[in-house]
């Protein structure tokens, strides 16, 4: 690919590649969970909740309860959701299942109910109790202890709230835990149009085919005992014929962590270097801030501001400048599904008046769990790109895209992704569609 200012359209290759690598925040410790597990109790397992429901919904209700009792919990678990299908929608039921489900390890789905059963006053004391036992068989005990300590405020049971207070000064000395977070991702996969497509920048479009190998590695590590983390990760991609197009990226930074009222915030500075077929291609330095808070059990809202200073390597120099970047953002969980809602936006100012540009982007994700250990992903964005430069005009940049990833174990799983890209812009030679497919592995560490 000719190194020029035609082919490098708007800078910057992204680290996330596979997928954006979820590092906990806050190092874990388990904790036993002694006999304050007891509150963890089946709700009205002996009849069927008393309101006008079919009798297929009863039934399987009933047969729900029996399994529970002789203590064949996965048979429950699927009487219970049957009885969901059916139109039976109770808090009962949700915390039913939610037992049933925690009962036979599957964790994800006792957490999309108990935070179902949340959202009924009555019994949002018990659902969070129960929500922090689930993050003890997580190991994630700060999440645990979030979880414990709303209970009070929640419920005025007197018995909950000691088990709850039990929980939270429980001092019993724990086995050592590892104090480092980790990410590893490796694919294979086929482009039909490769381009340097990131999340925010388009570089060139080569109008070929072709076959590629991409692997992503992120860490995450506390500094003593204090609010300070410093992140790293490392990026890859290889193509087979157009080496032209072969990207690799080192990162590196460090963040401070307080909170302020309900609002967790993180402020921290970033150093980036990445390079095109070998070469430099930039260097950057960045300072964040972000903040985020639950709104309620099942939503919350998060806020990112990112300032990048920009060196343009070699024959990149155009791309010096300085980028601005805000995001806002809405998570919403609900039973088996995950959604998110993102808006960002974006100034790029480069020394390069073509790849200036002012930039809007709404985007949508979908995530469904099923069968235990299966999850489909739908992604949705939309990017609208003006340019400085009244020849590049604007972009209207569409992406789509599905996902399914399949469990193998507590740290990995295996995916399969299929992209699509359509670019539709003003300067026809930056006008094209792609399609990408990829196949993987990944864990957290």
């Amino acid at each position: 690919m000719p190194k020029t200012d035609a082919t490098i359209r708007q800078a910057t290759p992204a680290i996330p590649i596979l997928r954006a690598a979820r590092l906990a925040p806050d190092s874990v410790r388990p904790r036993p969970l002694h006999a304050a597990s007891a509150i963890l109790a089946l709700l009205f397992v002996s009849s069927a909740p008393a309101f006008a429901y079919s009798e297929a919904a009863t039934q399987q209700f009933r047969s729900g309860s029996t399994a529970f009792q002789a203590g064949d919990y996965q048979k429950a678990l699927s009487a219970f959701e049957s009885a969901l299908a059916q139109g039976m929608s109770t808090p009962a039921l949700h915390f039913n299942i939610g037992v049933a489900a925690y009962r036979v390890g599957n964790y994800a789905r006792a957490e999309t109910a108990f935070k179902e059963v949340a959202n009924t006053p009555a019994m949002a004391g018990l659902a969070y109790y129960n929500l922090g036992l689930v993050e003890l068989k997580r190991n994630d005990s700060a999440a645990a202890n979030r979880w414990f300590s709303r209970v009070e405020g929640a419920t005025e049971d007197a018995r909950l709230r000691q088990l709850a207070a039990a929980q939270l000064g429980d001092v019993q000395p724990a086995a050592p835990t590892r104090q480092w977070v980790g990410y590893a991702g490796f694919g294979v996969g086929h482009d039909d149009n490769v381009a340097l497509v990131s999340n925010s920048d388009v570089l060139g479009i080569s109008d070929k085919a072709d076959n590629f190998a991409e692997a992503q590695l992120a860490f995450s590590t506390p500094l003593g005992e204090s609010s300070w983390r410093l992140d790293a990760g490392a990026m890859l991609v290889d193509y087979q014929d157009l080496d032209s197009f072969d990207q690799a990226g080192l990162q590196g930074g460090a963040r401070y962590r307080w909170q302020l009222a309900d609002w967790t915030n993180d402020a921290g500075v970033q150093l980036g270097y990445t390079t095109l077929d070998g070469s430099g291609f930039e260097s950057r330095r960045a300072v964040f801030i972000q903040t985020g808070r639950e709104l309620r059990a099942d939503l919350y809202v998060r806020g990112r501001y990112r300032f990048s200073d920009i060196d343009g390597l070699e024959e990149f120099d155009g791309l010096t400048g300085r980028r601005h970047e805000l995001g806002a953002f809405l998570d919403w969980t609900r039973a088996d599904w995950d959604f998110s809602f993102g808006y960002r936006f974006e100034i790029g100012d480069y020394d390069d008046d073509s790849l200036s540009a002012t930039r809007h982007e709404l985007s949508f994700d979908a995530e469904y769990g099923f069968a235990t250990d299966w999850s489909l992903l739908a992604e949705a964005s939309r990017r609208r790109s003006d340019y400085d430069s009244d020849i590049n005009g604007n972009e209207q940049r569409t992406e789509l895209a599905l996902g399914l990833t399949r469990i193998l174990t507590s740290r990995w799983q295996v995916f399969l992704r299929y992209a699509y890209t359509n670019n539709d812009a003003d300067a026809a030679a930056y006008d094209y569609t792609g399609n990408r497919f990829t196949a993987g592995i990944e864990a957290t560490l």
